[in-house]
Parts: structure tokens; C-alpha cells; sequence
């Protein structure tokens, strides 16, 4: 068994919302945080709070994945301080069909590259174009 806890990190609430969203279709999470980087708030705080949040996972012998929702964005580039002091993943693009990958498989699956590769697929098979045309299938 994997010991891994999972970060989202985003702009606005729409992390923590996510979070709420995923645990309706797959019950309650250990280990799964998310912090917001709402409008008015300093992104050193978010940095500091985001710290926090992975020495403690470091501590508990926890490898941390961070989930943000847009690479060059704020929410990433504090992921990004992050990966130079600690040994972490990031995967940007959240999505749900990724979070429900992730969450599924986060404790089970033994080595982190296999999981992410999966879950990085699973986030981009989760967006379809459908039009008329689909409804004839």
C-alpha cells in the first residue's frame, strides 16, 4: 500500500468545490486537502499554507501529488517553490474524471510514475466534443 496524500491547489474555490464533488460520487478521502487562492489574497500566503501542508505530509512519511488547475497560474507556480525543497508531483489541468482516477488508485498503486501517467490520461480521455452528430451514435 502506497502512502501518498493528495494537495489541489486553484483560483478561487472551484478546489475545495472539486473535492466536495468527488467525495459525493466516492465518499469521504483521507489524506486529500485543497487550499484557494481567492481574489484579494497574497500568493506568499497560499505559498506558506501550501508549505505547511506538505512538510506535514513529509513528516507522516506521505508523498504529496499536487493537482492546480492551470500551469503558469498562480496555484502552479506555488506548486513549482514547492517541487525545488521537496520531492513531489504535479499534475495541472484538474479535472473530475482525473480526480476520480487519482483517488481511486492513489493508496493501491505502488509506483507514483505508473499512476500518474494513468491519471494524466484519464484527464484528457475526459473531455469529449459532443454536437448532434453524437446523439446519432
Amino acid at each position: 500500500m502506497a502512502n501518498r496524500a493528495i494537495l489541489v491547489i486553484t483560483h478561487g474555490e472551484f478546489g475545495i468545490e472539486i473535492i466536495k464533488s468527488a467525495e459525493m460520487i466516492m465518499g469521504p478521502q483521507n489524506n486529500l486537502r485543497a487550499l484557494a487562492l481567492r481574489p484579494g489574497e497574497s500568493v506568499d500566503a497560499l505559498r506558506e499554507k501550501a508549505n505547511e501542508i506538505v512538510e506535514e505530509n513529509e513528516r507522516n512519511g506521505l508523498e504529496t501529488i499536487l493537482l492546480v488547475d492551470l500551469l503558469g497560474g498562480s496555484p502552479s507556480n506555488v506548486s513549482l517553490s514547492l517541487l525545488c525543497k521537496y520531492d513531489l508531483h504535479i499534475l495541472t489541468g484538474i479535472n473530475m474524471p482525473m480526480l476520480i482516477e487519482l483517488l481511486t488508485f492513489y493508496q493501491t498503486v505502488e509506483e507514483t510514475k505508473n499512476l500518474i501517467e494513468t491519471v494524466q490520461g484519464t484527464g484528457a480521455s475526459g473531455i469529449h466534443h459532443l454536437n448532434r452528430s453524437f446523439l446519432k451514435k
